[in-house]
């Protein structure tokens, strides 16, 4: 049996989940508009990043509240891979960029301390 079920969420366990939430979203909208910027070579490697990392932080989300064994493990790679996207749209001074750098720095400062 569960020791809790997902809708008695810890206060720090809430808070990693709406992090990463929230940089989820940020990342998928950056690629999503962005994808219209030009030019658009100059930009990919950020929304690689960005698709990646949103991809990650839903993965990272899912293990965490059903509190999987390898969670731990997870969230060390995304607050990597946060970190990773961050350093990138750094690079680029539109309003989706800069969402997604606040994000993934909340992100992977959430994810860092999760377990400490």
């Amino acid at each position: 049996m569960f020791s809790r079920f997902p809708f008695f969420m810890l206060p720090r366990q809430q808070h990693v989940l709406n992090a990463l939430a929230s940089c989820a979203t940020a990342c998928d909208q950056c690629t999503t508009l962005g994808l219209a910027s030009l030019p658009l070579q100059a930009h990919l490697r950020s929304f690689r990043l960005s698709r990646d990392c949103a991809d990650l932080c839903r993965l990272a989300a899912a293990f965490l509240a059903r509190e999987a064994e390898h969670t731990p493990h997870l969230l060390r790679e995304c607050a990597e891979l946060c970190r990773a996207c961050a350093d990138a749209c750094t690079q680029f001074d539109t309003l989706q960029h800069r969402a997604c750098t606040e994000a993934c720095r909340r992100g992977e400062d959430a994810c860092r301390t999760a377990f400490v």
